[in-house]
């Protein structure tokens, strides 16, 4: 299976817990050089390094591969330039200057706080997020009759998605349809026999790999 074909399954499975933007990058088949991305869209070397230390943070090394082991610093990278549009690039990138002054109150930059702090930091960026996720929800309505949440009609663009949750939701992608994490972190079956839809999972089995 190609890794396109795996990112796809994942955004399917993973429903409402991601974004719009992110499952319509994921779906659309991450397509370059579009009118809505940035082709010159790149990190310095030091936010690639604080990319990929706040991805360890959230999926770090233990028994089974980090993020790093999985390359996931790159592959956000990669996903920003080639599936985002550049006002999202921007946000991401203002996200990163935001933890890089939090974590200079603590000390110093991120990467090199011990490791109790760079998880105060990320705390903080859990925080605004949330902020940033509920003043963006007040642009959205509900329909009287149904009760459901519809877009405002007057808002024709859909706001960046708030940094955090942009960066979790590129990190569970990057790591879960990488080699390390699908392979030594869930139960891959490299040849799949017939499918079953109800088989009984025994205490402690892992996840299937999709």
């Amino acid at each position: 299976m190609k890794r396109r074909d795996a990112l796809q399954r994942v955004a399917l499975m993973m429903g409402g817990v991601v974004s719009a933007p992110t499952l319509v990058a994921i779906l659309d088949g991450c397509k370059s050089n579009t009118s809505t991305t940035a082709s010159g869209f790149s990190f310095t070397k030091d936010y690639q390094s604080l990319v990929s230390e706040i991805a360890e943070v959230i999926i770090p090394k233990t028994d089974t591969p980090g993020a790093k082991d999985a390359g996931v610093g790159p592959f956000i990278e990669l996903m920003l330039k080639d599936c985002y549009t550049e006002e999202q690039q921007i946000h991401f990138m203002k996200g990163l200057d935001t933890v890089e002054a939090e974590s200079k109150k603590l000390g110093s930059n991120f990467v090199a706080l011990p490791a109790e702090k760079k998880s105060e930091v990320l705390k903080i960026m859990i925080e605004k997020a949330k902020e940033e996720g509920e003043a963006n929800n007040k642009a959205k309505q509900v329909d009287s009759e149904s009760g459901l949440v519809k877009e405002n009609t007057s808002k024709k663009v859909e706001p960046p998605v708030p940094f955090f949750r942009l960066m979790k939701e590129l990190t569970v992608f990057g790591f879960f349809t990488s080699e390390p994490g699908a392979t030594q972190t869930l139960d891959f079956v490299p040849i799949p026999g017939r499918y079953d839809g109800c088989i009984k999972m025994e205490p402690g089995q892992k996840a299937y790999a999709i």
